[in-house]
């Protein structure tokens, strides 16, 4: 059951709504009762012991809509590691309560006692901070560094999902988390009391942020840092003392010497912004772990660089012409690596005119703008039967063999009902003419028609003119000599 997605109750339900079923706690901290709802097993009803004030009214309602902007990463994190507050229960005007799931049955175990074995009972983080024996006497697993380690990146994974959203927990303690003694999975309670940005005074004794001396300051996620970074040496080292003693044992275990560098600048650090970030510490852990993030936005957010952007191109882009041309018919996977490919890299002739005859698909998968000029195709020296370079590289590599107009080889580029261009030259103006009249026909234009009209040779037309000056002046002087 996911704690979030599947509730069945409105974001806002009047307390009639949520009939009282099994008892799971009564006057325990801030809450009057605790009650698992009738009818709706796994659903836990959780109410106050006064209503709720204007200010966690407001971060309450805040708190239940939230995970409808969470991307699908945080969204999962939620359903599976924490008892968050999906519905406000009213009484009239007053919020009286929440709503909120139950943890799941692997967070519960019995335990052996004197007189035998009791019913499960929640696993509270504690229980990582008592000797292994002490576990194996009441009968529960002894948790080993792989455990420790476990539990410690899903602490650590909740916090930077607080801190990405701004959410103040304050509580942490070993008594609001839960443990999974088989998988050191962990699942974090009482929710319903964080604030957004800051919230009220609240501390478990052993747990003094010393940037934090008195209530003075009201405590934000980077008290939050500082509790879960003493949370976690604590947890790889179940020593419950000062902090920096714990460290040390960490330090001895031949830890990663940058998770421990990481923890001492968070424990040591006297101003807030020395602090590292939970991220910092969870990158930390993951790395000993060997696990990666689940496409969190912790994990890529803030890339740059001139290869930013290529691993989140994951289809096929169609490149050519867009308008009055068939499309090309599908590819074949291998058709598109081997030609295609080719294809859109070297379509970038001199001419401008190569893009055009551009056909099928191109991957763009792990593409970046960093890449190496050199891998695109060269135009061949045969590329023109006169020796002539072809119109550009482009034209080669789009049609995908080495003299225009070839014929492109198998594979190279996918099936496709488009014809392909003419050559961009001919190898005779003759030839050109007659193709442009045969093109033209009956609509030709008179510019057209006055363009094909032969040219008389410049000195056949000096002769002509000179002739014409000499009669002329034959004719001048005739008149003149006869008036004379």
């Amino acid at each position: 059951m996911r704690t979030w997605s599947d509730s069945p109750f409105p974001s806002r339900e009047e307390l009639s709504g949520v009939p009282e079923g099994k008892e799971i706690s009564r006057d325990n901290g801030e809450s009057r009762l605790v009650y698992e709802i009738k009818g709706s097993p796994g659903w836990l009803a959780k109410l106050y012991k006064r209503p709720a004030d204007a200010g966690r009214t407001s971060d309450l309602q805040r708190l239940v809509y939230l995970p409808t902007a969470m991307s699908q990463a945080d969204q999962d994190l939620v359903d599976r590691c924490l008892a968050w507050p999906t519905t406000r229960l009213y009484d009239g005007s007053d919020l009286v309560g929440v709503v909120m799931a139950k943890a799941p049955d692997g967070f519960y175990a019995p335990l052996k006692a004197l007189s035998g074995w009791q019913d499960p009972a929640p696993l509270p983080l504690d229980w990582l901070m008592k000797p292994a024996d002490k576990c194996a006497q009441v009968g529960l697993r002894r948790p080993d560094l792989d455990l420790r380690l476990r539990a410690v990146e899903e602490l650590l994974a909740v916090g930077d999902l607080f801190a990405r959203h701004d959410i103040v927990y304050g509580d942490w303690s070993y008594r609001n988390a839960l443990w999974n003694q088989h998988t050191g999975e962990v699942f974090v309670i009482d929710l319903d009391s964080c604030g957004i940005g800051s919230r009220e005074w609240v501390e478990s004794p052993g747990w003094a942020d010393p940037l934090f001396p008195d209530r003075s300051r009201r405590p934000t996620v980077a008290s939050d840092s500082y509790k879960l970074a003493v949370l976690t040496v604590r947890c790889l080292t179940a020593q419950r003392q000062d902090p920096l003693e714990a460290l040390s044992a960490v330090e001895r275990s031949k830890g990663d010497t940058s998770l421990v560098g990481l923890l001492r600048r968070t424990l040591t650090a006297t101003r807030l912004e020395d602090r590292p970030k939970c991220a910092e510490l969870l990158e930390a852990v993951r790395r000993i772990r060997g696990t990666t993030a689940s496409a969190g936005p912790s994990a890529t957010s803030g890339t740059s660089g001139s290869g930013a952007g290529a691993d989140n191109v994951t289809t096929w882009v169609k490149v050519g012409p867009t308008a009055g041309t068939a499309r090309p018919a599908e590819a074949t996977p291998a058709s598109r690596t081997s030609g295609t490919t080719r294809a859109a890299s070297g379509a970038s002739g001199t001419d401008g005119a190569a893009a055009s005859n551009v056909t099928g698909s191109v991957n763009l998968r792990d593409r970046s703008a960093a890449r190496s000029p050199a891998s695109a195709p060269k135009p061949s020296p045969s590329s023109s039967g006169s020796g002539r370079p072809g119109p550009g590289s482009g034209s080669a590599a789009a049609t995908g063999g080495s003299g225009m107009g070839a014929t492109p080889t198998p594979g190279s580029l996918p099936p496709t009902s488009h014809t392909p261009r003419p050559a961009a030259r001919s190898t005779s103006r003759a030839a050109a003419r007659r193709a442009a009249m045969a093109r033209g026909g009956s609509g030709r234009t008179s510019q057209t028609a006055a363009s094909r009209r032969p040219r008389r040779h410049p000195v056949i037309t000096m002769l002509l003119g000179a002739f014409c000056a000499l009669i002329a002046a034959l004719c001048i002087a005739r008149y003149v000599l006869g008036w004379i």
